[in-house]
């Protein structure tokens, strides 16, 4: 089978919105949901009820948590978000030590599963919370109560099935209240998202379709050549959906498939779009000379208001929101990505607004999965891709990484084999916190040396082998524009198919397998673009 690529150099580049869809590609530890990964706040949490303020007994690991009426044990708390939204341990002050979910509550050593706690806003009284945690297999919730009888220390305090009594209901100090009230809308949106039973929206208003703010879609790209170049511009995810919540809280959770459907179902008479996460477009743009090129996100929607109601065991809560809303049948069109090219660049950067800094490991290692008699080397900063007979199939280069100080930190690639080791370099501890750009993609002789280079273009026929058979590649310096565009746009979704998967795959595996991450799926899409794609 006759397989044809043409010689020239196809630049490809995925966009920072990637990121927002797929997290760290480094991340500096396995998603664990007992793992801190940051803190909630500086100032102390106290927690006070009818009865008194929640307090340890002492500093000791097994020390019970009570409940007293004038607080003069340790009624000091930090919380420490854990990895599943909304979640977080509750540790004393006085002693580093979380309070643990036993019968009473004892506070124990931090990290242990039985630890995890989240709240649950009280309708009507302000600053008011339950201390929760919810058995999963069987979606039953437990609130922080008191145990009943008078110790030694005070009223016991410890887990009860939630029933919304007074000494369930517990008082958090009022510079606390937002921070305590955005956990909790992190945990139950996220919660609602997958089971929707558990919410219910009421819709109020929507306005007219209109044409929403741009948003940028990709990262810029300038053609510094002599001649009109292609760019393929991978976008990854962009519904266009977006919500924002009263009292200006905010969420880390999107508007996902199913709450899309929620709200979809109450519109009048409008078709919307729906997310989905492993969608691929594939974007091709002719930039002239000397000139910039970008993809802007377009989309027309709606503002539509209304009130969610999360309701577990029968003690529901209350927010509104406003909620963007992407329309398909809209007399004013339904665009979703606005190709630009321009002599000067964009007003602003190329980073997504949903991108959020995260923890990047300094080092970490892959292995490239990758056709047989493929080889890898370490090329001019990046990554070369090349065939059995060592002719250039790509050549890729790796993102940036920016941490929350604003500072730029070059991503170093060294290769032994079919490994592949990422250093962010300038970095004095094991990690940094910070958001990574997507790493760019040349297909073709681009950054090839000039021997091989000459081979490769002089190569009218090579084999290249599969895992399992052996094809036939031509390179046709001149296919025609239809089928280049089929093939640009197909090896923009392998490239993007890659990422998705290598990514999520460094996810999975924590900071190790996440070597890689978009980096590594890149390469491996590339390699099977070439198989698959036609020419």
């Amino acid at each position: 089978m006759k397989r044809h690529m043409t010689r020239a150099a196809r630049l490809l580049s995925a966009p920072a919105v990637a990121l927002a869809l797929l997290g760290s590609v480094l991340a500096a530890a396995p998603a664990d949901a007992a793992t801190p990964v940051s803190a909630a706040g500086t100032e102390a949490y106290t927690f006070t009820n009818t009865d008194g303020t929640l307090n340890a007994t002492g500093t000791g690991d097994g020390n019970q948590i009570s409940v007293t009426p004038d607080g003069t044990n340790f009624p000091n708390w930090r919380l420490t978000k854990l990895s599943s939204p909304g979640t977080f341990n509750i540790a004393s002050v006085s002693s580093g030590k979380c309070v643990y979910a036993s019968q009473p509550a004892v506070q124990q050593s931090c990290g242990k599963d039985g630890e995890q706690w989240n709240f649950r806003p009280v309708d009507g009284k302000p600053n008011t919370f339950g201390i929760v945690r919810r058995d999963e297999s069987s979606g039953a919730e437990y609130c922080m109560d008191n145990r009943g009888g008078l110790h030694l220390w005070g009223i016991l305090a410890q887990p009860n099935p939630c029933n919304g009594s007074a000494s369930q209901e517990w008082t958090v100090p009022a510079a606390k209240a937002a921070e305590a009230r955005s956990l909790a809308l992190d945990y139950y949106s996220d919660l609602c998202s997958k089971k929707t039973s558990s919410c219910s929206w009421t819709q109020k208003s929507e306005s007219r379709p209109e044409v929403l703010p741009r948003q940028p879609a990709s990262s810029v790209w300038y053609n510094d050549t002599s001649t009109t170049m292609k760019q393929i511009f991978t976008t990854i995810y962009h519904s266009g959906w977006a919500q924002s919540f009263s009292a200006g809280l905010s969420t880390s959770v999107g508007v996902t498939t199913p709450i899309q459907a929620i709200i979809s179902n109450q519109l009048t008479a409008t078709q919307t779009y729906t997310s989905d996460e492993s969608t691929i477009n594939g974007i091709a743009v002719e930039v002239p000379s000397k000139n910039y090129a970008w993809v802007d996100f377009a989309a027309v929607g709606k503002k539509v208001t209304g009130t969610w109601t999360f309701d577990t065991d029968n003690q529901p809560w209350t927010i509104d929101a406003t909620v963007t809303v992407p329309v398909i049948n809209s007399a004013a069109g339904s665009t979703m990505y606005v190709a630009h090219t321009g002599a000067t660049p964009p007003g602003s950067d190329s980073a997504s607004p949903d991108v959020k800094p995260t923890a990047l490991a300094k080092t970490a290692s892959g292995t490239v999965d990758l056709p047989a008699g493929a080889a890898l080397a370490a090329v001019q900063g990046g990554i070369q891709v090349s065939d059995a007979n060592g002719a250039v199939i790509a050549t890729v280069q790796p993102g940036t990484v920016t941490d929350t100080s604003g500072s730029a930190h070059k991503v170093a690639l060294a290769v032994n084999g079919a490994t592949v080791t990422q250093t962010i370099e300038g970095v004095t501890g094991e990690t940094v916190t910070g958001t990574i750009s997507p790493p760019t993609f040349s297909l073709g002789t681009t950054g090839a040396s000039p021997a091989t280079a000459k081979k490769a273009a002089e190569m009218m026929t090579t084999h290249m082998m599969t895992t399992d058979t052996m094809t036939t590649a031509t390179f046709n310096a001149s296919p025609t524009a239809a089928s280049s565009d089929a093939h640009d746009k197909c090896m923009a979704k392998e490239i993007g198919s890659g990422i998705v998967s290598g990514a999520l795959g460094g996810l999975v595996g924590g900071p190790q397998a996440a070597a890689g991450g978009m980096l590594l799926g890149a390469v491996t899409g590339i390699a099977k673009g070439i198989v698959n794609c036609p020419k």
